[in-house]
């Protein structure tokens, strides 16, 4: 079925494009599309972001120049930047979100839509097929889309290359918290480990290990949003606040060294969140999410994770003794266990940002969907977000105790 509706799809736009259309008054034909295609094959464009070169996978149809324009497959450049590219087939759309921009192109339209506000195009977003298998790549304007998120874009001629950069901020300043050396009280309201009544205290060997709590979303980015529109919305952030600040309590009780990316309803960009833990010399990074889905069928709990290895080959346990899948899946058991939510397991998901960009084993956990009732109401109440911190503190312990001995 998907590939009828491929067939059918391209059949459309190489009419349309025989035919000739004008987009913003430039009329772009069949055979400035093929003139582009050929001239790109033997001259062949690059594409780097923040000085390393993109590449693509094996039925992409690499970078072409059409009317003195690039366009590049739309996935390649924004999920390396940490951005989320989706397409709607309903609307014919591609729609790529970085930060708290998005930006929609509709294939063959002159007009972008940056936030809710129409822009002019100089070319429009297409599906080029030039080997004819009916398995085309979406195309889109590479200048006017990163500019558009914020990115700056430059052409190096020697090279041919497209050169961006993705979207600078000052470096945020913030001390770790110590971990707590004051005694616990035995509050009877805590989670309680089935075997010791209380969580696990941290080995001596791993006291010195930095564990930041990067707390997603937050100010302008809300994230996910359930029930949008009515009047018990949610935002996402609200969640992740609390459920941060309390993981974070959880984990000092513990004698775990702790740094959180917000204490606080404010915005940081990705880069930002990265370069805390990069800059201060953290063993684990722990990213604390809810999810959401177009459909309101997907529901549960999953952790992602990078197992990352360095330019001399070296892996995360070679690095740092401890790695991403590990701490992962004893997160996810915890979670399943505690909070009782549908085991949706953990999943490699190395193109995501601040996967990508730390160099420590990191983790994001999706604790439930916005967008399925029944995880939403359960995602309401207090127990929830107190099991949800417990659990995944519980999980790093394991992982840090079980790792440093």
């Amino acid at each position: 079925m998907k590939k009828i509706i491929g067939i059918l799809m391209m059949v459309i736009v190489l009419i349309a494009m025989a035919s000739g259309l004008a987009y913003a008054g430039t009329k772009i034909t069949q055979s400035d599309i093929d003139e582009g295609l050929n001239f790109c094959q033997e001259y062949p464009v690059r594409l780097a972001l923040d000085g390393t070169e993109i590449t693509f996978g094996e039925k992409d149809v690499p970078p072409v120049i059409i009317k003195e324009r690039t366009l590049i497959p739309a996935r390649a450049l924004f999920e390396a930047m940490g951005g989320i590219v989706a397409w709607d087939n309903n609307t014919q759309s591609v729609n790529i979100k970085l930060d708290n921009t998005v930006v929609q192109l509709v294939i063959g339209s002159d007009v972008a839509v940056v936030n809710g506000v129409d822009q002019p195009l100089d070319v429009p977003a297409m599906i080029l097929d030039p080997d004819g298998d009916y398995y085309g790549s979406t195309m889109i304007p590479v200048r006017f889309t990163a500019e558009a998120l914020g990115c700056e874009v430059s052409w190096e001629d020697s090279t041919r290359s497209v050169l961006a950069t993705s979207p600078k901020t000052e470096e945020p300043v913030i001390e770790p918290n110590e971990p707590s050396t004051e005694p616990t009280d035995g509050n009877t309201d805590t989670p309680t480990d089935d075997d010791s009544g209380m969580l696990d205290m941290i080995h001596t060997a791993a006291k010195d290990k930095l564990v930041v709590i990067d707390i997603g979303h937050g100010g302008k980015d809300c994230g996910s949003i359930g029930h949008q529109g009515q009047t018990d919305q949610l935002y996402e952030k609200d969640l992740n606040l609390p459920i941060g600040l309390k993981l974070n309590e959880y984990l000092k009780s513990a004698g775990v060294k702790t740094l959180l990316t917000r204490d606080q309803d404010v915005y940081l960009t990705l880069d930002e969140r990265t370069t805390i833990a990069n800059n201060n010399g953290a063993t684990l990074f722990v990213s604390v999410h809810n999810n959401s889905n177009e459909s309101s069928t997907p529901h549960g709990t999953e952790v992602l994770y990078n197992s990352k290895v360095n330019a001399e080959g070296k892996t995360e346990n070679d690095l740092y003794g401890i790695a991403s899948k590990t701490i992962a899946a004893n997160v996810q058991d915890e979670m399943v266990s505690i909070c009782g939510t549908y085991d949706r397991g953990e999943r490699s998901s190395p193109s995501l940002y601040v996967l990508k960009h730390t160099v420590m084993p990191a983790i994001i956990v999706e604790g439930a969907f916005l967008s399925n009732e029944s995880d939403l109401k359960m995602l309401r109440t207090s127990e929830f977000i107190d099991n949800y911190a417990y659990a995944v503190a519980k999980g790093i312990i394991k992982s840090l105790n079980d790792a440093y001995k």
